[in-house]
């Protein structure tokens, strides 16, 4: 499957959502979709790290997409991780990404998940 949005582990407290070419907007929408759902049986807030490192080529019109993710978040999302950005990816990200703090649903891009499990 092109996109996939799992727990990172057994005691849910981060999701991990894989993008892998070729990928589509619908194919995005419900990824996002299905977080959202994961999030909803959480009483807490839930970080989530976009893992980009397979994904090179973006469909039309999914930048505006992926930007959604931190201007309409679940009221309970928690931190944004990016990870994997190519070269091309990481000079558009902050225009997508939004990357400033706003509460709690603060952006930051990573050069890897271990950081993220092991700070």
């Amino acid at each position: 499957m092109p996109i996939t949005a799992d727990w990172i582990d057994k005691s849910k407290t981060l999701i991990q959502c894989r993008f892998q070419d070729p990928w589509t907007i619908e194919q995005f929408i419900n990824a996002r979709k299905s977080w959202h759902r994961m999030i909803k049986s959480m009483d807490s807030r839930v970080p989530i790290v976009l893992d980009l490192s397979e994904s090179y080529t973006v469909p039309n019109g999914a930048l505006r997409h992926l930007a959604a993710i931190h201007r309409t978040p679940h009221p309970r999302q928690g931190p944004l991780y990016v990870t994997g950005l190519n070269p091309e990816y990481k000079k558009l990200s902050p225009f997508v990404f939004c990357c400033e703090a706003v509460g709690e649903r603060t952006v930051h891009l990573v050069d890897s998940i271990a950081g993220i499990l092991n700070p």
